[in-house]
């Protein structure tokens, strides 16, 4: 899994900033791997994708109003616009996938049903903890919308078959 020895930050941090960073780490880099891994099914990208998004999120000055719901949803958020800039980068395609059978898209999604965007609103409410209203805005979709698209999911998921 990730550690934050790979953020390549310049210069050394101050105590506070640091501090910040290891907090930031320890709340959510899990969740973030997660998403990230079930939008990519590539761990080494997803990694990356994670530190990126922790980075910049600590670069961001901390507002005294910004709580913990915030800077989740902005780091789901983050991870969500880079795996998408990923998924479709000619690069990617180029390079071998690595589909380890224990993935995270391996497991939620045995069946290989759901298509992109499908696995991007489960990541983002099951993996990422944002309710379907905010997952919405991320996805750039009405609630009304992610709710049936959440109600899909669940639907193909049940009736997929599982892979042993």
């Amino acid at each position: 899994m990730i550690g934050l020895d790979k953020t390549r930050m310049a210069g050394a941090p101050s105590a506070p900033s640091r501090a910040r960073r290891e907090a930031t780490y320890q709340r959510h880099a899990a969740a973030l791997y997660q998403q990230a891994l079930l939008m990519l099914d590539d761990p080494a990208l997803a990694e990356n994708v994670v530190c990126d998004a922790i980075v910049g999120e600590c670069a961001l000055a901390p507002a005294q109003e910004d709580g913990e719901d915030q800077a989740r949803y902005r780091l789901a958020r983050s991870v969500f616009r880079r795996c998408q800039q990923l998924a479709v980068s000619p690069a990617r395609h180029r390079l071998p996938a690595l589909r380890p059978s224990s993935s995270v898209a391996a497991r939620i999604d045995p069946g290989g049903v759901l298509s992109e965007k499908e696995r991007a609103a489960l990541g983002l409410v099951l993996c990422a903890r944002l309710g379907y209203v905010q997952a919405s805005t991320v996805l750039r979709i009405g609630p009304h919308d992610m709710a049936g698209l959440l109600r899909t999911v669940m639907r193909k998921l049940a009736i997929s078959p599982a892979v042993e």
